[in-house]
C-alpha cells in the first residue's frame, strides 16, 4: 500500500465570524440611520404644516377682529337706535291718567288691581256697589280723550261676607284702555301750565 505522504503546508481556514459580525452591525447601522432620517423628515414635514396652520388661524384671527371690530361699529348704531325707540315708546307718565280714571268712578267705586300691560295699554278691575256703575263707568271712560279705546272685559258678582245670610254683593269688572300717547302728553302740558 501506499501511502500519501503531503509535504506542502496546510492552508488556514479563514475565520467567517468576524466578517460575518461586522456585516451584520453595518446592516444594523444603516437600518438605524435611514429609520431615524425618515423619522426626522416626518417630524420636519409635520412641523411645516404645523407652521401653516398656525399661519393660517393667524390669517383668520386677523379678519375675524377686523369683522368683530366693523361689527362693533354696527352693533353701537344698532343700541343707539333701540334707545332712541325705547326712549319714544317710554311709558307715559302715569299720574295724569290716574288722576283722570279716578276723577271718572262713581262715589263708591274702588280700584282693585291696574296691570300696565306696555306703553299704551293697561288693564284694570273696579269695585262696584252696583252692576249699573260698571255700565256707567264705561261711558264715562269712552268719553275720556286719553283714553283711544275702551273695553269691558269681565263683569264677577263677589259677596262681601260669605257667612251672612244678607250679604250685599260687589262687582268686579275688569276693563282694558289704549291710552292715546299723544293727548295724554298734550294733557300733561297743559297741566304743567296751569
Amino acid at each position: 500500500m501506499l501511502a500519501e505522504i503531503n509535504l506542502l503546508p496546510q492552508k488556514q481556514q479563514r475565520n467567517y465570524t468576524n466578517i460575518f459580525f461586522i456585516l451584520i452591525v453595518a446592516i444594523i447601522l444603516l437600518g438605524a440611520t435611514l429609520t431615524i432620517f425618515s423619522l426626522l423628515n416626518k417630524k420636519n414635514e409635520q412641523i411645516a404644516q404645523l407652521e401653516q396652520e398656525y399661519d393660517t388661524a393667524q390669517q383668520q384671527t386677523t379678519v375675524l377682529q377686523q369683522q368683530a371690530s366693523q361689527s362693533t361699529d354696527s352693533d353701537a348704531v344698532s343700541d343707539l337706535e333701540k334707545a332712541i325707540q325705547w326712549s319714544e315708546e317710554y311709558p307715559v307718565d302715569f299720574v295724569p291718567l290716574l288722576n283722570e280714571l279716578t276723577k271718572q268712578l262713581p262715589e263708591k267705586g274702588y280700584f282693585y288691581q291696574m296691570d300696565y300691560l306696555d306703553s299704551s295699554s293697561l288693564e284694570l278691575i273696579v269695585q262696584f256697589e252696583s252692576s249699573s256703575e260698571t255700565a256707567y263707568y264705561l261711558k264715562r271712560l269712552k268719553e275720556s280723550d286719553l283714553l283711544e279705546e275702551v273695553k269691558l272685559l269681565t263683569v264677577e258678582t263677589v259677596p262681601i261676607d260669605v257667612a251672612a245670610e244678607d250679604s250685599v254683593p260687589r262687582y268686579l269688572a275688569g276693563y282694558k284702555l289704549l291710552i292715546d300717547r299723544a293727548a295724554l302728553k298734550a294733557f300733561k302740558e297743559e297741566d304743567s301750565e296751569e
